[in-house]
């Protein structure tokens, strides 16, 4: 019996340790700044937030991605229900056909306080699977957000989430 609760406190011990800390991917190497929204040809002219990134107060950080730039990881951070969330998702490239996947994604509040499920659900609709530019150290991930007209105007479908590379790990 002893050993018993001895293994469920280890695992919950475990559990609760694993929902602090963002992803990683082996091998990151190279890190990108998010430098603002882009629309059109993904020009860094910056447009206005999609609405729903500001209600949330989403803030995107940094992209990192491995050597071949086929994986990556984008972290933002969001406040919801007064407290500040973390957010990770590792993103996998299909260069040929110039898309990304959202492969796993995580949001915890490193302090509690709230499970950060509304927030995470935005950028994982965000982030699920578009279309992308890679030019010259910077990429413009094309994603299709609620109110896209609103940020880059009548007929927009997408606003461009823009990093630029800042140099390596």
């Amino acid at each position: 019996m002893k050993k018993i609760l001895l293994l469920a406190l280890l695992v919950m011990s475990l559990s609760a340790f694993a929902n602090d800390g963002d992803l990683t991917i082996p091998g990151e190497r190279w890190v990108g700044k998010f430098t603002g929204f882009v629309c059109g040809d993904g020009n860094v002219q910056a447009t206005v937030a999609p609405a729903e990134f500001t209600a949330k107060n989403i803030v995107l950080g940094r992209m990192t991605t491995d050597y071949a730039l086929d994986n990556g990881v984008i972290k933002a951070t969001f406040e919801e229900n007064g407290v500040t969330c973390n957010y990770s998702a590792i993103m996998f490239a299909d260069n040929a056909a110039w898309t990304l996947k959202r492969v796993e994604s995580k949001a915890y509040a490193a302090n509690g306080g709230s499970e950060c499920l509304e927030g995470k659900a935005v950028l994982d609709s965000a982030l699920e699977f578009n279309k992308y530019v890679y030019l010259h150290g910077r990429i413009a991930i094309w994603s299709a957000v609620a109110g896209a007209e609103a940020s880059c105007g009548a007929g927009a479908e997408t606003v461009g989430l823009h990093f630029q590379v800042t140099g390596k790990l």
